[in-house]
């Protein structure tokens, strides 16, 4: 019986994506009873600690995902060129070494221009959670950052309506969401300053068949906001690198905020409110992601 050579090639291509499938499923979730060991990525070298290094697999394949928004002025303080910055290390590593719940904001920009009475912010901050990468996807990190906050000078309300899986873009496109934030800051004792802006968040798998890695981008979908002329957020989320089955292994999350907006001549109380707002959005996120 003659069997071509095309017959051949897909029995083996067969056999070799069953077995590959097999193998994934195996070191993503784990299997039970097997002692703890590291998950083998192609490519990936082991850091210093013997751990995989989750920051330069990340930022090989960030690149190549299609999204609906430009976030490379933000995205390139982490990764230059599919290479992990200095920074992105250093975000990382104080993750791992804060204490649970201790989150240091880090101011990168503060701009103001009195020529045309607006402000921006550039805002960091990055923390660890004991859950895997694939769980932080499933959790609804929009609910956790449209928490109304009512502080000192400033009060935020905010929505959030996620979209229908159906309008999602492709595979690795995991889920939308609309927001919606109402912002009232006490300028005075008796001036207070209103705005509003819409934004869309996204969140996406960063490598297909492997859930170790997501990212979130949140912007502005107003073109003529006249409060608002940028409104961004970006969260990569990846695996600490230190071990995968039998759940071991947790979640480093990397969050950048970036607003430039109008003033309307209270610079310094622009500040104050923006800060607020960081840090009630990095405490929110952190309390959803944590229990």
């Amino acid at each position: 019986m003659r069997v071509s050579h095309m017959s051949i090639f897909l029995t083996l291509l067969a056999t070799a994506c069953n077995q590959a499938a097999t193998n994934s499923e195996e070191t993503s979730r784990g299997s039970t009873g097997q002692p703890e060991q590291q998950a083998e990525v192609a490519g990936v070298e082991l850091d210093e600690d013997g751990n995989l290094n989750y920051v330069e697999l990340y930022c090989k394949h960030v690149d190549k995902l299609r999204l609906r928004a430009d976030v490379n002025t933000e995205l390139s303080y982490m990764c230059d060129n599919g290479t992990p910055t200095a920074m992105m290390s250093e975000y990382r590593q104080a993750a791992l070494d804060a204490n649970p719940g201790e989150i240091n904001l880090e101011t990168l920009v503060v701009e103001h221009s009195e020529a045309d009475d607006t402000s921006e912010f550039l805002i960091a901050w990055a923390f660890y959670v004991p859950i895997r990468p694939f769980e932080v996807k499933e959790r609804p990190i929009y609910d956790f950052v449209a928490q109304n906050y009512e502080g000192q000078s400033v009060t935020l309300e905010s929505t959030a309506s996620r979209k229908a899986d159906s309008g999602l873009d492709y595979g690795l496109h995991l889920w939308s969401t609309d927001m919606n934030y109402k912002v009232t800051i006490q300028a005075t004792e008796t001036n207070f300053l209103s705005s509003e802006r819409n934004t869309e968040y996204n969140l996406y798998q960063v490598q297909s068949g492997n859930e170790e890695m997501g990212f979130g981008v949140e912007t502005l979908v107003d073109t003529n906001n006249p409060d608002f002329l940028e409104s961004t957020m970006i969260n990569l989320s990846f695996n600490d690198g230190s071990g995968f089955n039998n759940g071991a292994g947790g979640t480093v999350v990397i969050t950048m905020l970036h607003f430039i907006l109008n003033n309307q001549g209270f610079p310094e109380t622009a500040t104050q409110s923006i800060n607020e707002i960081a840090q009630h959005t990095a405490d929110a996120m952190y309390s959803g992601l944590s229990k």
